[in-house]
């Protein structure tokens, strides 16, 4: 847990409770894809479990990379599982985690920002 670990959902009760997080905004995404941070904020963005469902993915990478430091590191994580009703059309076909680091490193590479370095770590 950093001194500032700020967390940002759908579920107002899922936020409140997480336990590593110092304060919280309820947001979606995908009706308002700008980050209500200032530039360069923090120094690490994780991504958990919602890549997948976000329809301006190459808005919300441009924004994850104005609120990171120089050099921050953005993770997106994600599984083999889904709501297939809920997430956008490209996350299934095919439905494979190869395509699905292609489809999320395709995001970094086209959001208009220089990313400095995308990899892939399976854990």
């Amino acid at each position: 847990k950093g001194s500032n670990s700020v967390a940002l959902g759908l579920n107002p009760l899922e936020l409140l409770f997480n336990p590593s997080k110092t304060s919280f905004k309820v947001q979606n995404l995908n009706e308002n894809p700008t980050l209500p941070y200032p530039p360069s904020t923090f120094d690490v963005i994780t991504n958990s479990l919602s890549v997948d469902y976000l329809t301006s993915p190459l808005k919300i990478f441009s924004e994850m990379h104005r609120v990171l430091k120089p050099n921050g590191l953005a993770c997106m994580a994600f599984t083999n599982r889904c709501f297939p009703t809920k997430v956008v059309p490209i996350w299934k076909a095919p439905f494979t985690e190869e395509n699905h680091v292609k489809i999320v490193a395709s995001y970094f590479e086209y959001c208009g920002e220089e990313w400095r370095e995308v990899g892939v770590v399976d854990v």
